[in-house]
Protein backbone atom coordinates (compact mmCIF):
# COMPACT_ATOMS: atom_id res chain seq x y z
CA UNK A 1 0.00 0.00 0.00
CA UNK A 2 1.24 3.50 -0.40
CA UNK A 3 2.74 5.25 2.44
CA UNK A 4 0.02 7.88 2.86
CA UNK A 5 -2.74 5.35 3.18
CA UNK A 6 -1.87 3.91 6.56
CA UNK A 7 -4.17 6.23 8.57
CA UNK A 8 -6.65 4.70 11.03
CA UNK A 9 -10.14 5.18 9.72
CA UNK A 10 -11.90 2.68 11.86
CA UNK A 11 -13.57 5.36 14.05
CA UNK A 12 -15.23 7.21 11.14
CA UNK A 13 -16.94 4.24 9.65
CA UNK A 14 -19.96 4.28 12.05
CA UNK A 15 -20.62 8.12 11.93
CA UNK A 16 -23.53 9.25 9.60
CA UNK A 17 -22.73 11.97 7.07
CA UNK A 18 -23.77 15.59 7.81
CA UNK A 19 -26.82 16.98 5.83
CA UNK A 20 -26.05 19.43 3.06
CA UNK A 21 -26.96 23.10 3.80
CA UNK A 22 -30.17 24.39 2.03
CA UNK A 23 -29.60 26.09 -1.19
CA UNK A 24 -30.41 29.84 -1.64
CA UNK A 25 -32.71 29.15 -4.60
CA UNK A 26 -35.11 27.18 -2.41
CA UNK A 27 -35.31 30.00 0.16
CA UNK A 28 -35.99 32.53 -2.57
CA UNK A 29 -38.79 30.41 -4.01
CA UNK A 30 -40.42 30.07 -0.61
CA UNK A 31 -40.28 33.85 -0.06
CA UNK A 32 -41.83 34.56 -3.45
CA UNK A 33 -44.65 32.12 -2.82
CA UNK A 34 -45.28 33.62 0.60
CA UNK A 35 -45.43 37.19 -0.79
CA UNK A 36 -47.69 36.14 -3.64
CA UNK A 37 -50.04 34.40 -1.24
CA UNK A 38 -50.13 37.48 1.01
CA UNK A 39 -50.79 39.78 -1.96
CA UNK A 40 -53.61 37.56 -3.15
CA UNK A 41 -55.26 37.73 0.25
CA UNK A 42 -54.78 41.53 0.42
CA UNK A 43 -56.16 42.02 -3.10
CA UNK A 44 -59.17 39.89 -2.24
CA UNK A 45 -59.86 41.99 0.84
CA UNK A 46 -59.37 45.33 -0.91
CA UNK A 47 -61.29 44.56 -4.08
CA UNK A 48 -64.24 42.84 -2.45
CA UNK A 49 -67.64 44.61 -2.35
CA UNK A 50 -66.84 46.88 -5.28
CA UNK A 51 -63.45 47.92 -3.83
CA UNK A 52 -65.05 49.20 -0.65
CA UNK A 53 -62.03 48.50 1.60
CA UNK A 54 -59.69 50.01 -0.98
CA UNK A 55 -61.73 53.22 -1.06
CA UNK A 56 -61.67 53.42 2.73
CA UNK A 57 -57.90 53.02 2.72
CA UNK A 58 -57.41 55.68 0.06
CA UNK A 59 -59.76 58.08 1.86
CA UNK A 60 -57.73 57.56 5.03
CA UNK A 61 -54.51 58.69 3.38
CA UNK A 62 -56.10 61.22 0.98
CA UNK A 63 -55.27 59.24 -2.15
CA UNK A 64 -58.69 59.40 -3.85
CA UNK A 65 -57.16 60.76 -7.02
CA UNK A 66 -55.80 57.29 -7.78
CA UNK A 67 -59.32 56.02 -8.53
CA UNK A 68 -60.71 59.14 -10.21
CA UNK A 69 -61.41 58.72 -13.95
CA UNK A 70 -59.48 60.83 -16.39
CA UNK A 71 -61.29 64.05 -17.26
CA UNK A 72 -60.69 66.89 -19.67
CA UNK A 73 -60.30 69.43 -16.87
CA UNK A 74 -57.48 71.91 -17.42
CA UNK A 75 -54.40 71.67 -15.33
CA UNK A 76 -54.50 73.41 -12.00
CA UNK A 77 -58.10 72.48 -11.22
CA UNK A 78 -58.87 70.28 -8.31
CA UNK A 79 -62.16 69.00 -7.03
CA UNK A 80 -63.06 70.23 -3.57
CA UNK A 81 -63.11 67.59 -0.91
CA UNK A 82 -64.86 67.69 2.38
CA UNK A 83 -67.41 66.05 4.53
CA UNK A 84 -70.27 64.53 2.63
CA UNK A 85 -73.65 66.03 3.40
CA UNK A 86 -76.38 63.76 4.51
CA UNK A 87 -79.06 63.20 1.83
CA UNK A 88 -82.20 65.25 2.32
CA UNK A 89 -85.45 63.68 1.12
CA UNK A 90 -87.63 65.92 -1.03
CA UNK A 91 -91.17 65.52 -2.24
CA UNK A 92 -91.94 66.23 -5.90
CA UNK A 93 -95.62 66.63 -6.82
CA UNK A 94 -96.92 63.98 -9.16
CA UNK A 95 -98.28 66.61 -11.55
CA UNK A 96 -94.70 67.41 -12.61
CA UNK A 97 -94.51 64.03 -14.32
CA UNK A 98 -97.98 63.92 -15.84
CA UNK A 99 -98.73 64.95 -19.39
CA UNK A 100 -100.47 68.22 -20.24
CA UNK A 101 -104.21 68.29 -19.79
CA UNK A 102 -106.03 68.30 -23.09
CA UNK A 103 -108.63 70.66 -21.63
CA UNK A 104 -105.99 73.34 -21.02
CA UNK A 105 -103.96 73.18 -24.25
CA UNK A 106 -104.07 76.29 -26.42
CA UNK A 107 -103.11 76.89 -30.04
CA UNK A 108 -101.39 79.48 -32.18
CA UNK A 109 -103.90 82.15 -33.17
CA UNK A 110 -103.47 84.41 -36.17
CA UNK A 111 -104.13 88.14 -36.02
CA UNK A 112 -103.54 91.20 -38.18
CA UNK A 113 -100.10 92.47 -37.24
CA UNK A 114 -100.81 96.03 -38.38
CA UNK A 115 -103.15 98.33 -36.49
CA UNK A 116 -106.38 99.59 -37.98
CA UNK A 117 -104.91 103.01 -38.70
CA UNK A 118 -101.90 101.53 -40.50
CA UNK A 119 -104.13 99.22 -42.53
CA UNK A 120 -106.39 102.07 -43.64
CA UNK A 121 -103.39 104.22 -44.55
CA UNK A 122 -101.90 101.41 -46.64
CA UNK A 123 -105.19 100.94 -48.49
CA UNK A 124 -105.43 104.67 -49.16
CA UNK A 125 -101.87 104.71 -50.53
CA UNK A 126 -102.80 101.83 -52.87
CA UNK A 127 -105.74 103.79 -54.30
CA UNK A 128 -108.57 102.50 -52.08
CA UNK A 129 -109.93 105.74 -50.64
CA UNK A 130 -111.32 105.60 -47.09
CA UNK A 131 -111.94 107.86 -44.14
CA UNK A 132 -109.41 106.22 -41.84
CA UNK A 133 -109.90 104.32 -38.59
CA UNK A 134 -112.90 105.95 -36.97
CA UNK A 135 -115.91 105.05 -34.79
CA UNK A 136 -118.75 103.19 -36.38
CA UNK A 137 -122.02 105.03 -36.99
CA UNK A 138 -124.00 102.25 -35.31
CA UNK A 139 -121.76 101.30 -32.37
CA UNK A 140 -119.40 103.68 -30.60
CA UNK A 141 -117.35 100.80 -29.18
CA UNK A 142 -116.52 99.50 -32.66
CA UNK A 143 -114.11 101.23 -35.01
CA UNK A 144 -114.09 100.67 -38.72
CA UNK A 145 -112.42 101.61 -41.98
CA UNK A 146 -114.93 102.00 -44.83
CA UNK A 147 -114.50 102.42 -48.58
CA UNK A 148 -117.06 102.25 -51.38
CA UNK A 149 -116.50 102.81 -55.06
CA UNK A 150 -119.51 102.83 -57.43
CA UNK A 151 -119.18 103.25 -61.18
CA UNK A 152 -122.56 103.53 -62.91
CA UNK A 153 -123.14 101.69 -66.15
CA UNK A 154 -122.90 103.82 -69.29
CA UNK A 155 -125.33 101.66 -71.19
CA UNK A 156 -129.00 101.52 -70.37
CA UNK A 157 -129.86 98.38 -68.46
CA UNK A 158 -126.20 97.59 -67.89
CA UNK A 159 -124.75 96.36 -64.57
CA UNK A 160 -123.02 98.87 -62.31
CA UNK A 161 -119.42 98.19 -61.26
CA UNK A 162 -118.69 98.54 -57.58
CA UNK A 163 -116.12 97.70 -54.94
CA UNK A 164 -116.92 97.77 -51.24
CA UNK A 165 -114.46 97.34 -48.40
CA UNK A 166 -114.90 97.45 -44.62
CA UNK A 167 -112.61 96.48 -41.73
CA UNK A 168 -113.90 96.42 -38.13
CA UNK A 169 -112.10 96.27 -34.83
CA UNK A 170 -111.50 97.88 -31.46
CA UNK A 171 -110.72 101.49 -30.57
CA UNK A 172 -107.18 100.38 -29.70
CA UNK A 173 -106.60 99.43 -33.33
CA UNK A 174 -107.02 95.63 -33.27
CA UNK A 175 -108.61 94.50 -36.52
CA UNK A 176 -111.23 91.80 -35.97
CA UNK A 177 -112.94 91.24 -39.33
CA UNK A 178 -112.57 92.30 -42.97
CA UNK A 179 -115.05 92.11 -45.80
CA UNK A 180 -114.77 93.05 -49.48
CA UNK A 181 -117.48 92.85 -52.13
CA UNK A 182 -116.82 93.13 -55.83
CA UNK A 183 -119.26 93.54 -58.71
CA UNK A 184 -117.18 93.47 -61.88
CA UNK A 185 -119.12 93.32 -65.16
CA UNK A 186 -117.21 92.68 -68.36
CA UNK A 187 -116.60 96.37 -68.98
CA UNK A 188 -113.79 98.86 -68.46
CA UNK A 189 -115.39 99.93 -65.18
CA UNK A 190 -115.49 96.30 -64.13
CA UNK A 191 -111.77 95.98 -64.79
CA UNK A 192 -111.15 99.16 -62.78
CA UNK A 193 -112.88 97.90 -59.64
CA UNK A 194 -111.30 94.49 -60.19
CA UNK A 195 -107.87 96.12 -59.95
CA UNK A 196 -108.95 97.82 -56.72
CA UNK A 197 -109.78 94.43 -55.23
CA UNK A 198 -106.39 92.99 -56.19
CA UNK A 199 -104.54 96.01 -54.75
CA UNK A 200 -106.53 95.86 -51.53
CA UNK A 201 -105.84 92.14 -51.19
CA UNK A 202 -102.12 92.68 -51.75
CA UNK A 203 -102.03 95.32 -49.02
CA UNK A 204 -104.02 93.10 -46.66
CA UNK A 205 -101.61 90.16 -46.98
CA UNK A 206 -98.58 92.44 -46.70
CA UNK A 207 -99.81 94.42 -43.68
CA UNK A 208 -101.19 91.37 -41.88
CA UNK A 209 -97.96 89.37 -42.54
CA UNK A 210 -99.99 86.45 -43.91
CA UNK A 211 -97.51 85.48 -46.61
CA UNK A 212 -98.79 81.89 -46.71
CA UNK A 213 -102.03 83.28 -48.19
CA UNK A 214 -100.24 84.90 -51.15
CA UNK A 215 -101.85 82.38 -53.60
CA UNK A 216 -105.14 84.14 -52.89
CA UNK A 217 -103.89 87.08 -55.00
CA UNK A 218 -103.66 84.89 -58.08
CA UNK A 219 -107.16 83.56 -57.36
CA UNK A 220 -108.48 87.12 -57.09
CA UNK A 221 -106.85 88.05 -60.40
CA UNK A 222 -108.47 85.03 -62.07
CA UNK A 223 -111.73 85.51 -60.13
CA UNK A 224 -111.61 81.93 -58.90
CA UNK A 225 -112.64 80.69 -55.46
CA UNK A 226 -110.08 80.47 -52.67
CA UNK A 227 -110.70 79.15 -49.17
CA UNK A 228 -108.27 78.72 -46.25
CA UNK A 229 -108.87 78.20 -42.54
CA UNK A 230 -105.57 78.50 -40.67
CA UNK A 231 -104.61 79.42 -37.12
CA UNK A 232 -108.11 80.42 -36.11
CA UNK A 233 -108.84 82.68 -39.11
CA UNK A 234 -111.20 81.89 -41.97
CA UNK A 235 -110.20 83.41 -45.33
CA UNK A 236 -112.77 82.95 -48.13
CA UNK A 237 -112.99 84.46 -51.59
CA UNK A 238 -116.07 83.08 -53.27
CA UNK A 239 -118.45 83.79 -56.14
CA UNK A 240 -122.06 84.69 -55.45
CA UNK A 241 -124.40 82.24 -57.08
CA UNK A 242 -127.36 84.62 -56.96
CA UNK A 243 -125.68 87.46 -58.87
CA UNK A 244 -123.47 87.23 -61.95
CA UNK A 245 -119.95 88.68 -61.75
CA UNK A 246 -120.29 89.28 -58.00
CA UNK A 247 -117.67 88.10 -55.48
CA UNK A 248 -117.18 88.26 -51.73
CA UNK A 249 -114.00 88.22 -49.66
CA UNK A 250 -114.63 87.56 -45.97
CA UNK A 251 -111.94 87.31 -43.28
CA UNK A 252 -113.33 86.29 -39.89
CA UNK A 253 -111.92 84.69 -36.75
CA UNK A 254 -113.21 81.20 -36.15
CA UNK A 255 -113.46 79.42 -32.80
CA UNK A 256 -114.63 75.96 -33.80
CA UNK A 257 -111.42 74.45 -32.46
CA UNK A 258 -111.56 74.34 -28.61
CA UNK A 259 -107.82 75.09 -28.40
CA UNK A 260 -108.25 78.25 -30.49
CA UNK A 261 -111.23 79.28 -28.39
CA UNK A 262 -109.20 78.94 -25.17
CA UNK A 263 -106.36 80.98 -26.62
CA UNK A 264 -108.68 83.79 -27.67
CA UNK A 265 -110.32 83.84 -24.24
CA UNK A 266 -106.90 83.93 -22.53
CA UNK A 267 -105.70 86.97 -24.51
CA UNK A 268 -109.03 88.82 -24.42
CA UNK A 269 -108.16 92.02 -22.55
CA UNK A 270 -111.83 92.70 -21.77
CA UNK A 271 -111.76 89.75 -19.36
CA UNK A 272 -108.60 90.88 -17.57
CA UNK A 273 -108.61 92.47 -14.15
CA UNK A 274 -108.46 96.28 -14.11
CA UNK A 275 -105.03 97.88 -13.96
CA UNK A 276 -103.74 99.22 -10.65
CA UNK A 277 -104.39 102.88 -10.01
CA UNK A 278 -100.68 103.70 -10.14
CA UNK A 279 -100.49 102.53 -13.77
CA UNK A 280 -103.57 104.56 -14.66
CA UNK A 281 -101.74 107.69 -13.44
CA UNK A 282 -98.77 107.13 -15.74
CA UNK A 283 -98.39 109.39 -18.78
CA UNK A 284 -100.03 108.12 -21.93
CA UNK A 285 -96.73 107.62 -23.78
CA UNK A 286 -95.34 105.39 -21.00
CA UNK A 287 -98.40 103.21 -20.46
CA UNK A 288 -97.91 100.96 -23.54
CA UNK A 289 -94.42 100.08 -22.27
CA UNK A 290 -95.87 98.80 -18.97
CA UNK A 291 -98.81 96.87 -20.37
CA UNK A 292 -99.69 96.33 -24.02
CA UNK A 293 -103.04 98.09 -24.32
CA UNK A 294 -102.91 98.64 -28.08
CA UNK A 295 -100.77 97.66 -31.07
CA UNK A 296 -97.69 99.83 -31.43
CA UNK A 297 -96.70 101.06 -34.86
CA UNK A 298 -93.29 100.05 -36.16
CA UNK A 299 -92.78 103.55 -37.60
CA UNK A 300 -93.45 106.79 -35.68
CA UNK A 301 -96.43 108.84 -36.76
CA UNK A 302 -95.24 112.36 -37.68
CA UNK A 303 -98.79 113.73 -37.27
CA UNK A 304 -99.15 112.40 -33.72
CA UNK A 305 -99.21 115.15 -31.05
CA UNK A 306 -96.26 115.37 -28.73
CA UNK A 307 -96.75 113.85 -25.30
CA UNK A 308 -97.07 116.43 -22.50
CA UNK A 309 -94.23 116.61 -20.03
CA UNK A 310 -95.08 115.36 -16.53
CA UNK A 311 -95.65 117.96 -13.85
CA UNK A 312 -92.65 118.68 -11.64
CA UNK A 313 -92.87 118.25 -7.91
CA UNK A 314 -90.91 120.03 -5.26
CA UNK A 315 -88.63 117.52 -3.63
CA UNK A 316 -85.24 117.41 -2.02
CA UNK A 317 -84.16 114.58 -4.29
CA UNK A 318 -83.06 115.21 -7.88
CA UNK A 319 -86.10 115.01 -10.14
CA UNK A 320 -86.23 112.56 -13.01
CA UNK A 321 -86.55 114.17 -16.43
CA UNK A 322 -88.91 112.40 -18.79
CA UNK A 323 -87.40 111.48 -22.18
CA UNK A 324 -88.73 113.41 -25.18
CA UNK A 325 -91.54 111.82 -27.13
CA UNK A 326 -90.41 110.07 -30.34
Amino acid sequence: MPKGDDKDTSGLRGTPPKPAPPRKSALLLFAVLLVAFALAIAATLLLANDRRNLRILLDRYDLNWLLEPETDEPRGTRALRGRRLAPVPISIPARYFTGPESAAIGAFVREVRASGGELCAAFKAAGVNNGGWQPSQFDGKTYECLSETLLSATEEGGQNASFFFIAKGTPEGEVGSIRMKLVAPETEDGQTVHRLLVKALEQLIEQARWLDLAPAIASAEALSDFTAVRFGVSFRFTHEFTAPRSYNLIVLPTSKDPAVKRSRAYFDTLQWLPLPSIIARLPEYLRPHVVATKPLSSTPDPDAPAAPAPAKRKTTRPALIAPPAP
